[in-house]
């Protein structure tokens, strides 16, 4: 995520536009750029072998293994489609058109109820949240950086064999992560990281209207 944080510096100075794709090499939960510590059980993580790393966006822990993150480093718009919301927007439109690609249906989750449970991104529903029905498959988070802002979040390929509520510390209101989610594999669409790559950069290039170098 250090790279996900040059990528806007280096648009804030000056350079192209740019999409990341990836994956991690061993499961990491990524704490939000506020978020305490404390929210961390390190003896499981410990055990399970999970580095914690963290975002430098805002949010709740997100644990990475079974997803493909994206990052987008761009100039912001000026006016009102500079704001959060309307750049939240822009981008889920090419996440959202990906997916479709993969035979996904998609929406943004503006009129879903907000969850609130604790600590963990996944069990929580915000309005730049993609779900699939009532059950979340992307969640991203912002930054900026002078004229320039970074999008990242996490599609869902797949599952561990254990979840956020396995190495955080227990909520007041917690929520089952495998009930609140949904991945790939459970939609029945491709899950392997090629063809979803191929799916989110064709959509992006549709939506935003731009070619790849």
């Amino acid at each position: 995520m250090e790279a996900d944080a040059a990528l806007v510096d280096d648009v804030a100075a000056g350079a192209l536009p740019a999409l990341r794709l990836y994956r991690w090499r061993a499961p990491a939960l990524s704490l939000g750029r506020f978020q305490p510590h404390d929210d961390v059980d390190d003896d499981a993580c410990a055990r399970l072998g999970v580095e914690v790393v963290r975002r430098p966006t805002g949010g709740r822990a997100l644990l990475h293994g079974a997803d493909l993150t994206y990052a987008v480093a761009m100039p912001r718009p000026a006016g009102r489609l500079g704001r959060v919301d309307a750049i939240y927007c822009t981008l889920a439109a090419g996440i959202v058109s990906g997916l479709a690609r993969l035979g996904v249906e998609a929406h943004v989750a503006h009129h879903a109820p907000i969850r609130d449970a604790g600590p963990v991104c996944f069990t929580s529903m915000q309005g730049a949240d993609l779900r699939v029905g009532d059950r979340k498959l992307c969640g991203s988070a912002q930054m900026r950086r002078g004229r320039a802002v970074l999008q990242h979040g996490s599609v869902l390929l797949d599952r561990l064999p254990f979840d956020e509520s396995h190495v955080t510390r227990p909520s007041r209101r917690p929520v089952d992560v495998g009930a609140a989610t949904v991945t790939l594999r459970e939609l029945g669409a491709p899950a392997d990281v090629g063809s979803v790559a191929a799916a989110l950069i064709e959509g992006f290039a549709e939506t935003l209207d731009v070619d790849f170098t």
